[in-house]
């Protein structure tokens, strides 16, 4: 366990000028728990501290290795890794004036969580943003708390609060003439529809967002734009126009080296290639997109990634990997209960049991599939595990009947959103039983 001067010491890169010195001064008893319990938590996001302790009581944490090595060292600010940095003075800023500082903190820290799929933190933090928005009136702040409020039900598969999220950011933006934020808006509400397979509503989002990036000459919206409608085009077996979408998104976002996007792309040429049964093509898009979201510590590209790479590895029998892939990706998607990319995985060691013979095993994992993605409202994942499920029911020859209803629900969920393609791919099985 960690010692109340441990702690102090760690408390004090992170807060404000006026706590800062009250700590110094008077100790860690005299800081207000507020501040107290935000700055713990702030320590907790950035490394330096475990997550197993309680938020007012401090003597309970354990320091990790950066966190020992902070108190050892006590470094100045500026020579702490560069993202540290940053996120120390976003949590100073947020410790600060309740007005501008504190609101420009707030906006940091929420887009640091984000970016690192902290989603209770963020959640919380648009909250206390909202609160001190509204309380003075800051409909630009309004908006960026209920946008990135809905980045966080996306998360949790929560469409229709998403939808809500969006939807009031759209309105709060379009009072202050921000363009810019309703382009935005716009295309993640495309990705909400896109994901509850309304494709005709997604289009219309991606093209007006798309539009609008045009007229403003805002070159990187558009590029998003367009790698969200070639999502779609995909999605309805459109691959060519999908393909050349892609390329040239990975192309813009790899000359302006945002890391982050690129591996977006990429994580989509992937699933196009997986789409086509090259699986191999697939994995190496894959194998990429982990090391570059590991470096830049995005657990949330890195999960998408480990997912699809470990359904790749276990078509190609690589079965270690397979596994390895899916474990890793489970733990970062099970406490968000990301169920759509938990039906994934579940399908993953579905797909491993069955190739291993284990096939009680392999059913018990397809059905939690199956269940996990209705519970996700996704519907191309629905229609992807039914597909897997009845594939193995028919290929070990067990439960034939089952098999075609999950043809048939398979083949349904794809003409609904749809991939035609894929729709007659069930349907050819479906007719061979």
């Amino acid at each position: 366990m960690s010692t109340r001067e441990e702690i102090a010491t760690l408390i004090s890169y992170v807060l404000s000028e006026r706590n800062r010195q009250i700590l110094i001064n008077s100790g860690l008893d005299s800081l207000p728990k507020d501040r107290l319990i935000s700055a713990l938590r702030g320590l907790q996001d950035l490394g330096w501290i475990g997550h197993g302790g309680l938020a007012d009581f401090a003597e309970s944490y354990s320091l990790t290795k950066e966190g020992r090595r902070i108190v050892s060292e006590r470094p100045p600010i500026t020579q702490i890794e560069k993202s540290a940095c940053e996120h120390v003075e976003a949590l100073r800023l947020s410790d600060s004036d309740p007005n501008g500082d504190r609101k420009t903190g707030l906006r940091k820290l929420i887009e640091i969580d984000c970016n690192h799929g902290n989603w209770d933190s963020a959640v919380l933090k648009c909250y206390e943003l909202g609160k001190a928005a509204e309380r003075s009136k800051d409909f630009g702040n309004l908006a960026f708390a209920a946008f990135y409020q809905g980045r966080v039900e996306v998360s949790q598969n929560r469409w229709e609060e998403a939808l809500e999220s969006y939807l009031t950011a759209i309105e709060k933006y379009m009072e202050i003439g921000d363009r810019k934020g309703v382009c935005e808006a716009n295309r993640a509400m495309g990705v909400v529809y896109g994901n509850k397979g309304d494709h005709d509503s997604a289009i219309r989002c991606f093209e007006s967002s798309l539009s609008m990036a045009k007229s403003i000459g805002d070159r990187h919206a558009e590029s998003l734009a367009e790698g969200n409608l070639a999502i779609i085009y995909d999605l309805e077996g459109r691959t060519e126009e999908s393909e050349n979408a892609l390329k040239h998104c990975l192309d813009y976002f790899l000359e302006v080296d945002d890391h982050a996007m690129a591996a977006r792309a990429s994580i989509n040429l992937g699933v196009l290639n997986m789409s086509r049964d090259e699986f191999q093509v697939a994995g190496e898009y894959f194998g990429k997109t982990i090391s570059t979201s590991r470096e830049l510590n995005n657990k949330e590209l890195l999960g998408i990634s480990l997912i699809n790479a470990g359904y790749c590895y276990a078509r190609t029998g690589d079965i270690s990997r397979a596994i390895t892939c899916s474990d890793e990706a489970v733990q970062i998607f099970k406490e968000p209960n990301n169920q759509n990319m938990l039906a994934l995985a579940f399908r993953n060691y579905g797909y491993v049991e069955f190739r291993n013979s284990k096939l009680d095993s392999a059913f018990e994992w397809f059905e939690k599939s199956v269940r996990a993605a209705r519970a996700s409202g996704v519907e191309d994942t629905l229609a992807a595990c039914c597909y897997e499920y009845g594939m193995a029911l028919i290929k070990s020859t067990v439960n034939l009947r089952l098999a075609a209803k999950l043809l048939k629900k398979s083949s349904s969920v794809y003409r609904g959103i749809g991939n035609i393609a894929r729709a007659r791919s069930a349907e050819a099985q479906l007719s061979a039983i």
